[in-house]
């Protein structure tokens, strides 16, 4: 499994036009992270170990490709702590929601902004989070509407590489 870069994660998001392509590359990432992360709590470099029990419990299909899944084992063995645990099954749970929605919401929709507003990682960064919420019930006179989408998806993926840092081994 290889690793990505924080610049290889900021670039794949930011290559998203919509927040249901967003959520899905972000939700993907989440999920080779955890994938990357779960063999460290299972052995200390036992190899065989690895190849014949760690590994196929990470294969494709296999019981811990599912993020709620993964990231549960995880919380569980107490190697997470609680906010990390929230935002990975939030960011989980809205993707989920947007694959079941017949109209796309936008990055500027209520919607997003309830999503966000619920995000550990964007709402303890105060400089981020006011900066948003000062944009979001702004005049748009003063803003443009693609400057708030910019500010939005720059900080969705904030949140995503803050998550991918508390998740490596």
């Amino acid at each position: 499994m290889t690793t990505l870069t924080e610049d290889d994660v900021l670039e794949q998001l930011d290559a998203q036009d919509n927040l249901l392509s967003f959520m899905a590359t972000a939700n993907d990432i989440l999920l080779q992270a955890i994938k990357n992360f779960l063999p460290s709590l299972f052995v200390n470099n036992d190899e065989e170990i690895v190849e014949y029990a760690v590994k196929p419990l990470l294969a494709q299909s296999g019981p811990l490709d599912d993020i709620d899944v993964a990231i549960r084992l995880i919380y569980a063995l107490g190697k997470m702590d609680k906010w990390l645990y929230a935002d990975v099954i939030h960011f989980s749970q809205f993707y989920q929601y947007l694959r079941e929605q017949h109209e796309i919401p936008r990055f500027s929709d209520d919607i997003t902004w309830d999503f966000m507003s619920n995000v550990n990682s964007i709402t303890t960064n105060a400089t981020l989070y006011n900066s948003l919420k000062s944009m979001k019930f702004a005049d748009f006179a003063i803003y443009s509407e693609i400057r708030f989408v910019t500010m939005i998806k720059t900080g969705l993926a904030l949140a995503v590489t803050t998550i991918l840092r508390e998740l490596t081994p």
